[in-house]
């Protein structure tokens, strides 16, 4: 049996800390804040049998961007259960996801944010992964779903001491974590139809690594060796993205994301505290953060802005930052899977050459 309980690692109830606004700037992108889980989650079903389940971590690698480390340390886990029904990870090689036996298998994986430890990796990883297959029955029923695989992956993350040494060491981490990401995504088989949801900075990861995969460059950063340069693009979902709303605009950080995206779902809350005092907590952020209201200028995009839809959770999340409360709203998270999951994939989106820049910035 698929008990919630036991995923909750001790975490506990922890109500929601009030923050002065004196602090906000610091501690907004930092402070993870949890509610009563017993009190707000049931207990999920147990996860289609046919489904595959991992944990996928870089902890041990810290911000390595080395071909050959990722290849012999990449630490993979799969989720198995003993006689007991009691879940146990187990380590599994990764390399079996390169076998073209399991290489048109539906492949989704969840990128958390700042401060999540090992062991609760795993706690968030499957509670997001609950979400997505009650989103699933709801929706169409999840027996017409062909099987799914499901992969927590886990970045460095931890809390480090000091509140602003915390959020300047992990917003220069994000860059490492998407060169990371993107070179297992081009590890995987080229027929893999790839849906990716990243939370907070882990968003700002995702979107890091699609343009990496779409020849862009970060920092010094980039994919030299490309297994599969002409993968189909893929489908992706931002949640509360914790990065300037511009950055895939032309000219930017991550102008070549979109020419990687089938379909994106960007998801914004104009009372998220981290969102709101995002500008003020980076001294090199021009404007706002993706996650409060979406993308401005959408018209610099051309065609491909029609690849974006936007879902505001505003009204049933409030002022929170705490991803439980993001899941709570059950019609827009329904909404949000079934643009990542359907089976009408348009696999010919065209790069849109006319998205390279310019004066990108450096």
């Amino acid at each position: 049996m698929f008990a919630f309980n036991q995923w909750r690692q001790a975490i506990g109830c922890r109500s929601i800390a009030a923050i002065s606004a004196a602090c906000l700037p610091v501690f907004a992108l930092t402070v993870i804040a949890l509610p009563c889980l017993g009190a707000s989650l049931a207990d999920p079903p147990a996860p289609p049998t046919a489904d595959e389940v991992l944990l996928i971590s870089t902890r041990g690698l810290g911000t390595s961007c080395v071909p050959g480390r990722m290849k012999l340390e990449l630490d993979c886990r799969r989720l198995t259960f003993n006689t007991a029904g009691e879940p146990l990870w187990v380590a599994y090689d990764w390399h079996n996801l390169q076998k073209p036996v399991d290489a048109q298998r539906q492949t989704v994986i969840y990128v958390h944010g700042n401060r999540v430890s090992s062991g609760y990796d795993a706690t968030e990883g499957m509670v997001v992964y609950q979400s997505l297959i009650t989103g699933q029955s709801l929706i169409s029923g999840r027996s017409s779903h062909k099987p799914l695989r499901y992969i927590i992956w886990s970045w460095p993350s931890a809390q480090i001491p000091g509140q602003i040494k915390d959020y300047q060491v992990k917003a220069l981490r994000t860059n490492p974590v998407a060169w990371q990401l993107a070179w297992f995504i081009d590890q995987l088989p080229v027929e893999t139809p790839i849906a990716l949801m990243g939370y907070s900075y882990g968003a700002r990861a995702v979107s890091g690594a699609m343009h990496l995969l779409g020849g862009g460059s970060l920092g010094n950063l980039q994919l030299e060796e490309r297994q599969h340069p002409d993968r189909p693009p893929v489908r992706v979902a931002l949640m509360a993205a914790a990065f300037d709303a511009d950055w895939m605009l032309p000219g930017e950080m991550h102008e070549r994301t979109i020419t990687q995206v089938e379909r994106m779902v960007v998801v914004t809350n104009k009372q998220d505290p981290a969102m709101r005092f995002f500008k003020l907590s980076t001294k090199h952020s021009r404007v706002e953060a993706l996650g409060l209201a979406g993308m401005p200028q959408n018209a610099k995009l051309g065609p491909a802005a029609k690849r974006i839809e936007y879902l505001d959770v505003t009204a049933k999340v409030g002022r929170s930052h705490v991803i439980y409360d993001y899941l709570a709203d059950t019609p827009k998270m329904n909404r949000m899977w079934d643009q990542l999951l359907d089976e009408n994939q348009n696999l010919t989106v065209p790069a849109y050459a006319h998205l390279q820049a310019e004066n990108a910035r450096k």
